[in-house]
């Protein structure tokens, strides 16, 4: 009796050592299986953050490509718009040229006006026709024409044209009625008589036409 004393103190000391030994193995177990737990959320966080980072840089890609976008369309219109505007100037700027030309003639065609007036009216004081045996007379009649003739060719060239409103309607731009008198069968209004030619300077009124106009008497 007294030999199994020892023995089963023996017995259950390894049965207790076991034991320990057991709940250590598992314990270890449930810290490494927390431990690999721990570690994939950690992994896991990473992907996210490493999604999270390129989804913010996709975006900032796709806004700073969107503002590119905007400015490459706004100096598109820019480069538009000033083409169309140094085409203008360009247009303008030789509207200038040509209206400069124009009116650095207008004063010297003007005063030549006064000379064609003066041609004029002394052929107008030549009986027509001219006497066969008034031969200065003649000549002196041709000389005056051709001069006359000669100087509003010069004049066309500059873009200076007479015209004769004889039958037009009144355009108080282009005429300067002299008087008014009612003229049975004309239309009231219309030019029935020129005194004096109007003339033209290309698109421009040099000096308007002396001219008689028909009057309302209604």
């Amino acid at each position: 009796m007294l030999a199994l004393a020892p023995l089963r103190r023996v017995t259950n000391l390894k049965s207790l050592t076991g034991l320990t030994a057991a709940v250590s193995r598992r314990a270890y177990s449930a810290e490494n299986n927390g431990a690999a737990e721990d570690g994939n959320k950690t992994a896991a966080e990473q992907v996210k953050e490493t999604v999270d980072k390129v989804e913010h840089t996709a975006e900032d890609i796709v806004k700073k490509v969107a503002d590119l976008e905007a400015q490459v369309k706004d100096l598109k219109s820019q480069l538009t718009y000033g083409k169309a505007d140094f085409i203008n100037l360009q247009r303008r700027t030789e509207q200038e040229k040509a209206s400069t030309r124009d009116f650095a003639i207008q004063a010297f065609a003007s005063d030549l006006l006064s000379t064609v007036d003066i041609l004029t009216t002394a052929l107008s004081h030549v009986p027509q026709p001219v006497p066969e045996d008034a031969k200065d007379l003649k000549a002196l009649f041709s000389g005056v024409q051709m001069t006359r003739g000669e100087l509003l060719k010069t004049l066309a060239k500059h873009g200076v044209t007479p015209f004769n409103p004889t039958g037009e309607k009144f355009d108080p731009n282009r005429h300067e009625a002299l008087f008014q008198v009612p003229v049975p069968d004309k239309e009231p209004g219309t030019v029935f008589e020129t005194q004096k030619d109007g003339y033209m300077l290309k698109s421009r009124t040099l000096r308007p036409a002396q001219v008689g106009v028909v009057q309302d008497t209604s």
